[in-house]
């Protein structure tokens, strides 16, 4: 049971850790500061590693054990202190991952919406309208609708 324990209380302050560095970005993603979000993403990739880890580790634990679930294996064990603290800690780990997967709804939101915004200053600057990819061959040959090239060099 400490083994678990001590999996999940190290999971939890990965999660922490990792919904503060999506809170930071997601401010930094409000504020369109680009350096600090690619500093932030770096950061959360490398925690995001260190996640994965940890829940192998748990896997493994729990396949030893036999069980598929850590909630299910701590429920049918023994009452007693080490149990309360477990069940605690996956009460905890549940909620703050909630709270992680609405964070990273809404910086999703807030990237779509700054690529439409640069979508939308690049057609501006070029008076064409033009996605983000190269046209397929059925869409004027490839060509821009206004019949300009988005990086002629006399725009």
């Amino acid at each position: 049971m400490q083994d678990l324990i001590h999996i999940i209380r190290q999971q939890l302050v990965l999660c922490l850790r990792l919904y503060e560095l999506t809170r930071e970005q997601q401010n930094a993603l409000v504020n369109t500061a680009a350096p600090a979000v690619q500093r932030l993403t770096k950061e959360i990739e490398a925690v995001v590693i260190d996640l994965n880890r940890l829940e192998k580790k748990r896997r493994d634990f729990l396949q030893q054990q036999g069980s598929r679930d850590a909630a299910s294996w701590v429920a049918v064990q023994p009452e007693g202190l080490e149990k309360n603290m477990a069940l605690q800690l996956l009460e905890k780990q549940a909620g703050l991952l909630q709270k992680l997967k609405e964070a990273s709804g809404n910086n999703l939101q807030y990237l779509n919406k700054n690529i439409e915004y640069i979508d939308y200053n690049v057609n501006v600057m070029t008076c064409t309208a033009a996605g983000v990819t190269y046209g397929t061959p059925g869409d004027n040959g490839g060509m821009p609708v206004q019949g300009s090239k988005m990086f002629e060099a006399n725009v």
